[in-house]
């Protein structure tokens, strides 16, 4: 679910009023948790606690899955020369049964607090390479899982393209 505000920012993309991508990395073994913001500068915002938390610039792509896939994987491409580094990825590596935990929000201009639901996803398929990580971000198959409107009706192949 995302804001009225959001989506006006999204529909009319004022000069005044910027949207930003930010995700959160978390596992067991990385130094800590890493919160990230697509810009050129750093920002103070809140989480759903209430909490506030430093997301720091850093350069990252997420590319839309396929439309009609009933798994709905992003892919995001992080920038390999700052922020979360190769040593962070070989630590999670050291224990593969723990997936790496990625978080999507997304904030404005003028707003301290997340202007959509955050979307938990866990990353596969790392790759790293001189230049970028890249990786799958997923959640497990919505078909058979109830629409969240108390109707109970369910995800089936009719709401195939639907982006959540």
């Amino acid at each position: 679910m995302i804001s009225e505000e959001l989506k006006k920012v999204y529909s009319s993309n004022p000069v005044d009023v910027r949207a930003y991508d930010t995700v959160q990395l978390s596992h067991s073994l990385f130094s800590k948790t890493y919160y990230l913001v697509k810009d050129t500068h750093s920002h103070d915002w809140q989480l759903e606690d209430l909490s506030t938390v430093t997301f720091e610039a850093f350069g990252f792509n997420v590319q839309l899955p396929d439309v009609g896939s009933p798994q709905q994987d992003l892919k995001f491409i992080f920038d390999a020369v700052s922020g979360v580094s190769v040593q962070e990825l070989e630590r999670a590596a050291e224990n593969i049964e723990e997936p790496i935990k990625l978080i999507y929000r997304a904030y404005i201009d003028g707003y301290d607090t997340p202007q959509t639901t955050a979307i938990h996803l866990v990353l596969t398929n790392v790759v790293a390479d001189t230049h970028t990580i890249s990786a799958m971000a997923t959640r497990p198959d919505l078909y058979n899982r109830t629409i969240p409107n108390g109707a109970k009706v369910f995800y089936d192949a009719r709401c195939k393209g639907l982006y959540l």
